[in-house]
Formats: C-alpha cells, structure tokens, sequence
C-alpha cells in the first residue's frame, strides 16, 4: 500500500526528535547565591574572582559557576535567565550567540575554556606556567574577553594570556577541535542581552551537566510522543500490508 502524507510527516517526526537533542541553546535559571572562592584586587577595586556558587534551575551546582565577564556586575542572591550552550557545540556559526563570540570568537572561547577547565580541575600550571592562583585565572579570562584588557594582571597572569594566544594563534580549526572535546562545560548567557554595562547580569561557565528547563523538557515530551506514535504507525501499516 502507499504511505500517506501523515505517515511520512510522522516518519520526518520519528526521525528529527528521536535523533534531534537541544544540547544548544536550553534556557535554564540561573542564581548567584553569594560566595566565590578568591578575590581579584586592581586599580577598579577588589572582585570576587574564582570559583562562585549559584543554583541552576532552583538545583545547587555541583561544581559551582566560573565569571568570564569583568564588565557587569551581580549580587548575592541575584537571579536571572540564561542560554545554556554546550562547549562542545560551539562553531563558526553559532558562536555570535554567546556575550563575546561576536569579538573574540572561536579562539578566545577556546583559550578561555582551557582556563575554565584549569580552574574547575584544580590546575595551577599551563605549559611552563607554575604556582597559577585562582586570582590570575580569573583575572586572564577578563583579559582574554575585555577589549583592550584589564589593568592590573601581574606577570604570571600576563605569561598566561600570551601562552594561550600563541597555542590557538587565531586558528578557528584548532578552537573548534579542542572545543568539541569539552562535553562537561557549558556557557550560561545571559537572556536578553542588554549590552556589556548595561546592567545585565554576567556570563557563567559550569561544569555539570545542565538540568533540563521548561522548553527542554517539552521537547523532550514532544518527541518521545512522536516516536512513539510513529511505531505505532508502522506497526500498523505492517499490519495492513
């Protein structure tokens, strides 16, 4: 017999939600619940810097969220929302989607998520960089995302900075092989975005795995009930047959 045009729509519909993922661009929570792990002093004043904690949709992050934007400010128990893009999704095309991908690109998310993952992993040394605090971490991830840099980066920090820009050395390429590798991290986005310094709360990096939100949660629904419609057809066209 033939197949209709409901059954190959429910085919396409088996086929996009069974296989499909929105591993780019989940919405998700996110509340800064008021610590971080070090502080970064320079001429603007003194910063918590390093490791903060936060909840992510209403649940407590594991691994707790990491600062990659000097130009905005937050409180404790501030709480907005946020795109969640996973690392290892980042590409040439969709990278103008984060707070600084339409400045620094591929290779500046790639140096910065080497940071993040330094950080994260308790790392103090990057090549011949030895003895890196916190401080300076989160001090070059500024570097890396503020046009024209910070003030205040001591020589380890800016050694640190020059490291990563010569290992990437503007080389999309490399950014995006050793960006699919990083399946565990992903950038929190500020939604809307309003502009740096314009009052929006700031761009997070998390280790965890981010739990499903609202829109994630219904795809997920939907397309467990396409599939299971579509068996359901297909049984019954094998029946038929």
């Amino acid at each position: 017999m033939k197949v209709n045009a409901g059954s190959l729509a429910a085919i396409a519909g088996l086929v996009l939600c069974c296989f499909g993922s929105p591993a780019f661009g989940q919405e998700v929570s996110v509340q800064y619940t008021g610590n971080y792990s070090t502080t970064f002093a320079n001429q603007d004043g003194d910063f918590g810097a390093g490791i903060y904690s936060a909840n992510i949709n209403g649940a407590p992050s594991a691994s707790g969220i990491i600062c990659d934007d000097y130009s905005d400010q937050i409180v404790s128990g501030q709480k907005w929302n946020a795109n969640a893009y996973q690392a290892s999704s980042l590409n040439s095309s969709n990278i103008g989607e984060t707070l600084f991908g339409s400045t620094i690109g591929l290779t500046g998310y790639a140096e910065v998520a080497t940071l993040v993952s330094m950080m994260f992993g308790g790392s103090n040394a990057y090549g011949g960089i030895t003895g890196i605090s916190q401080a300076e971490i989160s001090s070059a991830i500024w570097d890396i995302t503020t046009a024209g840099g910070i003030s205040g980066l001591d020589g380890k920090a800016k050694a640190l900075v020059d490291a990563l820009k010569t290992a990437f050395n503007g080389n999309n390429s490399a950014a995006q092989t050793y960006l699919s590798s990083l399946t565990n991290l992903w950038i929190l986005t500020p939604t809307p975005m309003t502009g740096l310094g314009n009052g929006e709360a700031q761009e997070m990096w998390t280790q965890m795995s981010v739990p499903e939100g609202g829109a994630a949660l219904l795809f997920l629904l939907l397309a467990g009930a396409t599939c299971f419609g579509a068996m359901f057809l297909k049984h019954r066209i094998a029946a038929i047959q």
